[in-house]
């Protein structure tokens, strides 16, 4: 047998040469979407820094403390909190403790996995339903400084319970096709 290839084009060269094309990065906002959680806690986050910062800034720099600031801290805090579970159950995150599952048999440990994510999903169907009601009750009721509505606080519960439903159907189906 004899090598064709140019004694001056290193092993290394050929391969890349060979490799497959690569493939083209997804659409900015298919990123957007697929991420659109960790932005949104993200931005909480800095809006509740900001604010805290502003509020301190405002008292003990300029002696005028900002009436809106704890508001503007609580409802991204609450956002924030809720919206982290549903990025963590995205992810399969949680904390768990998983000393019996770990002493169990394979296909036990299995089961038992897959009967959590159930009740899981019956946890959140009724946080879904309750966050629900909850929005009803509030929605007459405003926060004092910004006088804006309680429903868009408590609003983070029903739509983070519906995104974690959505990323525990997920993990469900997963495990039980694994």
């Amino acid at each position: 047998m004899t090598d064709d290839r140019d004694p001056s084009i290193s092993p290394s060269a050929v391969a890349i040469d060979e490799a497959p094309p690569h493939e083209s990065p997804q659409p900015t906002w298919r990123w957007l979407l697929r991420n659109a959680e960790e932005i949104l806690t993200g931005l909480l986050l800095a809006v509740m820094l900001s604010s805290v910062g502003l509020g301190v800034f405002w008292r003990f720099v300029l002696g005028q403390p900002l009436s809106w600031t704890e508001e503007v801290v609580l409802i991204c805090m609450v956002w924030l909190c809720f919206l982290g579970a549903s990025v963590v159950t995205k992810h399969n995150e949680h904390i768990l403790i998983d000393f019996f599952v770990a002493l169990a048999p394979q296909r036990v440990a299995h089961a038992m996995k897959i009967f959590c994510l159930v009740v899981i999903t019956g946890v959140l169907v009724v946080l879904l339903w309750q966050g629900i009601l909850l929005l009803e009750v509030t929605q007459d009721v405003t926060t004092i400084a910004l006088g804006i509505p309680t429903m868009y606080m408590y609003a983070a519960i029903p739509v983070s319970a519906f995104l974690m439903l959505i990323h525990n159907t997920r993990n469900l189906l997963s495990a039980i096709r694994s």
